[in-house]
């Protein structure tokens, strides 16, 4: 029987599109879909059979893996939670994606003590974060080369979120009164490789992507948006 408490939890941070449904403390149903450039091509199918297994009722909040990822990954499942979000008029919350990986090892007892979470960022680069044996978020997100990493604890790598463990993390949260933490219009995104880009620790964020880095696609200074974009000279 599903709850009212039940969270939609969403994730295109990586090769793989993914959605699951959660109350507080019960991961359920998820699907995935493999392909890293088809999040757009395939949400929507996933989203059908999510519906199915909703049978008509609906989640009272949605769960958003923010990244950091690709660009256009990033912005395909956002801007399809928000939406939702609003067709739904119900609550939209960010999740720093390497987080809800942070989530899954902690419940796995993988790691008694500090570890890292690395994802990849393409351009033969990671992203990664640093936790504690609670998933509290101690550094990062960041971007970094892979053949300069050197850290000093474990690291678990390539491993993909988990959407009915967020949902059901997410939804414990809400169930607890806790709200995303407040944060400035912008993340500070499109900085230098390998900077960091302040994010808080809180495990519930605003609805907006981490890019940490600049696009791989630029947009030429001819065209008309860029003028506009830059104004006359």
């Amino acid at each position: 029987m599903i709850t009212s408490s039940l969270v939609l939890a969403i994730d295109t941070s990586g090769p793989v599109t993914s959605m699951g449904l959660g109350r507080s403390g019960e991961p359920g149903f998820a699907v995935f879909e493999e392909g890293g450039r088809k999040h757009a091509e395939v949400i929507d199918g996933l989203m059908l059979q999510v519906q199915h297994h909703l049978a008509g009722q609906q989640p009272e909040a949605i769960a958003v893996g923010v990244g950091p990822g690709p660009y256009s990954g990033l912005r395909v499942g956002i801007a399809f939670a928000i939406g939702l979000g609003r067709a739904w008029q119900c609550s939209v919350v960010g999740v720093c994606s390497l987080d809800a990986i942070a989530w899954a090892v902690v419940d796995e007892h993988v790691h008694a003590g500090d570890f890292v979470v690395a994802t990849d960022a393409r351009r033969n680069e990671i992203y990664w974060a640093r936790y504690d044996s609670t998933a509290m978020r101690l550094a990062g997100p960041q971007v970094m080369a892979r053949d300069i990493t050197d850290f000093d604890v474990p690291v678990v790598r390539e491993r993909q979120v988990d959407p009915a463990l967020m949902a059901a993390r997410v939804a414990g949260y809400l169930a607890d009164g806790l709200a995303p933490t407040a944060t400035a219009h912008q993340w500070a995104p499109h900085g230098a490789d390998a900077s960091d880009v302040t994010v808080p620790a809180g495990p519930l964020l605003a609805p907006r992507p981490l890019y940490l880095r600049a696009p791989d696609i630029t947009i030429s200074a001819k065209t008309p948006a860029a003028k506009a974009a830059g104004g006359s000279s």
